[in-house]
């Protein structure tokens, strides 16, 4: 019998260990892709405005079709990327939320109290308590309780999901705009 429940420890063990490897491989990738979203975003944007501002340096300034048909072409690339983007990091997050999940059931499966890697976070949101201290009261931890940086603000509970969010969501405008200047100077 304690074969057996030994080997289901170790077995478990070994699970959870696999889970925040996968967790970590997961969260590199997601910001990984996202960086480079983001110089394949930089990259297209930096073309469409040398190529309309070498346009507007010319003497006659009379834009042609084909130079219209690549600006056009350029802003949807951009925002094919950007749909794709968005699209791509939604799926990894959502994947990120079951392993998520997963490891918090396996640490309260494991009933090891105070060792709760991600289920044992109330701590941080309780703004009545400023400082934690290690168990062997050799370190101590202070966060901000207030303001924007506080765990629970804007700042304090950034994720890279925002960043997936609200790049994407820049990019896109900065592309209608530019696609609506070059409309009303046709």
């Amino acid at each position: 019998m304690d074969n057996t429940e030994e080997k289901v420890s170790g077995v478990s063990h070994d699970t959870y260990i696999a889970l925040m490897n996968s967790i970590t491989n997961m969260e590199d990738r997601l910001s990984r892709s996202d960086l480079i979203n983001l110089f394949l975003n930089i990259v297209i944007l930096l073309f469409v405005v040398l190529l309309i501002s070498s346009l507007v340096h010319k003497v006659d300034y009379y834009l042609t079709y084909i130079d219209l048909a690549l600006i056009f072409s350029c802003l949807m690339i951009g925002m094919s990327i950007d749909a794709h983007w968005v699209a791509s990091a939604m799926r990894a997050q959502l994947k990120l939320k079951l392993r998520y999940f997963q490891a918090r059931s396996m640490e309260r499966m494991f009933n090891n109290t105070g060792e709760y890697i991600f289920s044992d976070e109330s701590v941080f949101f309780d703004p009545n308590f400023r400082q934690l201290k290690s168990p062997d009261n050799k370190e101590s931890l202070q966060y901000p309780t207030a303001g924007l940086a506080r765990m629970d603000g804007f700042i304090g509970s950034a994720k890279p999901r925002y960043f997936s969010w609200m790049l994407p969501c820049l990019f896109i405008a900065i592309y209608w705009f530019i696609f609506f200047v070059v409309l009303t100077k046709v």
